[in-house]
């Protein structure tokens, strides 16, 4: 597990993120944001990461608020890496995936994350300038793209 990436991961304040639709025909308009991060929690093992920012579609220039609340933990003996999604409460976490380091920069998800009829993988790119969370969503009624760059 890399260290730096925890390190680097406990100093993030922005964010700036795209959502493509690569369902045909798109089921909805392909989008970018930026948003601010507030980190609370931060221990050794644990980094709870309060998002809010705005959504823009990227032909309409609609805007959209959002808000999202996800926690990270560290297995310190293994190395792994989780995340959940808080969006019940902090007691009632949704569990999204967990994390292991394949190279040198790059974390993937063991087990994909199913909810309902879809299914989430997830990966992480970093370097010491970014993080970079990437969604691949698919099912019945979607196939997504998400790229959330955490600095």
């Amino acid at each position: 597990m890399s260290l730096d990436f925890w390190k680097q991961l406990s100093a993030v304040n922005k964010l700036e993120f795209t959502s493509q639709c690569r369902k045909i025909p798109p089921s909805f308009e392909s989008r970018k944001g930026i948003g601010e991060v507030k980190i609370q929690d931060k221990g050794e093992d644990v980094i709870t990461f309060f998002e809010k920012g705005k959504w823009q579609g990227i032909h309409s220039k609609s805007e959209v608020a959002f808000t999202n609340v996800f926690r990270w933990r560290l297995n310190p003996k293994t190395g792994l890496i989780s995340l959940e999604h808080l969006r019940l409460g902090t007691n009632r976490p949704v569990f999204l995936f967990t994390l292991s380091l394949v190279d040198e920069n790059l974390f993937k998800s063991l087990q994909p994350h199913e909810c309902k009829e879809d299914t989430y993988f997830g990966s992480v790119l970093f370097d010491k300038h970014y993080i970079q969370l990437n969604w691949r969503i698919v099912g019945p009624k979607k196939n997504e793209l998400l790229s959330a760059v955490y600095s």
